[in-house]
């Protein structure tokens, strides 16, 4: 399995762009007859008001985007430096200002949404070396296939980062935030456990994870995404959270997260519409959180 992923990594790091475009088209047209119809009930229901073109379009382009990120997973070890710093920038709120990752000795949870070309947000220690002086343990679900799995681990440890599986990610994200360190986790994916909110106007129930670890250690909250501005470029970007407690940065983080998608089309079209979200929302034990 290994020879095959790194002969077309090197097609699609080696080729003209023309080719990882069109594999992106291909597999997005895939995903889009696998989840479409999930993917056009989320919009629907999220957006009431926009017309089925409309859904339809977004929903076609989230699918590409969602397979433009994979591609990037796979072709990203054969990019070179100079080709990864071409195409993300840093943005100084990031380095710099109040929505900056925290300085040394304070431990800091970044809040990261589910957008496309996320998986660039692993270039950060290469763009600035200062970022990744602390450790950064990044929570992931391992991949089925074993060879697969080896392959995504090493380019998205390349630069520094710390992959750590959710199999026992609690305890070293923990850790890594009590010394000081910087803990990352997706905060709005489907979960079995956690709490329920009322996301996009419907009951959804969300992890509190990060919010937890930040309020027992006292750690700076902190949402940390990647701006899709192109074909595989982006801008990476951060955004000081407020509240202290778990419940308020639960809460905070994603009422965030809807107001970036019902004010931007481009963020609304760059999320992952194909997980069903709002799959466990309406079961009974799982807790309503209120501010």
């Amino acid at each position: 399995m290994r020879p095959f992923i790194a002969l077309y990594a090197w097609l699609l790091a080696r080729l003209p762009e023309w080719f990882a475009k069109l594999n992106t088209a291909f597999l997005g047209w895939v995903l889009w007859r696998l989840r479409g119809k999930l993917i056009t009930r989320n919009l629907a229901t999220a957006f009431p008001d926009r017309d089925a073109a409309w859904v339809k379009r977004i929903g076609q382009t989230s699918c590409r985007r969602t397979a433009e990120m994979a591609l990037y997973s796979i072709a990203s070890p054969l990019l070179s430096e100079v080709e990864i710093k071409d195409r993300i920038r840093l943005d100084p709120e990031v380095s710099e200002g109040p929505d900056s990752l925290s300085p040394e000795g304070i431990g800091t949870v970044l809040f990261v949404p589910h957008f496309a070309l996320m998986e660039m947000m692993t270039a950060t220690g290469l763009l600035r070396p200062e970022l990744t002086r602390r450790e950064w343990a990044v929570m992931y679900r391992p991949l089925d296939q074993p060879a697969a799995d080896r392959w995504v681990r090493e380019a998205r440890e390349r630069f520094g980062m710390k992959l750590v599986s959710r199999r026992d990610g609690f305890g070293r994200s923990m850790k890594a935030v009590k010394e000081g360190n910087i803990a990352v986790i997706l905060f709005d994916q489907s979960t079995q456990s956690g709490s329920r909110i009322n996301f996009l106007g419907r009951p959804c129930a969300v992890t509190d994870l990060p919010g937890i670890i930040a309020q027992r250690f006292k750690a700076t909250g902190r949402i940390f995404w990647a701006e899709r501005t192109g074909f595989w470029r982006c801008r990476l970007r951060s955004k000081a959270l407020t509240a202290t407690d778990s419940v308020g940065l639960t809460l905070e983080s994603n009422a965030w997260l809807e107001a970036q998608l019902r004010s931007d089309e481009n963020i609304c079209a760059s999320w992952l519409w194909a997980h069903d979200r709002w799959k466990h929302g309406e079961q009974d034990y799982i807790k309503d959180l209120q501010p």
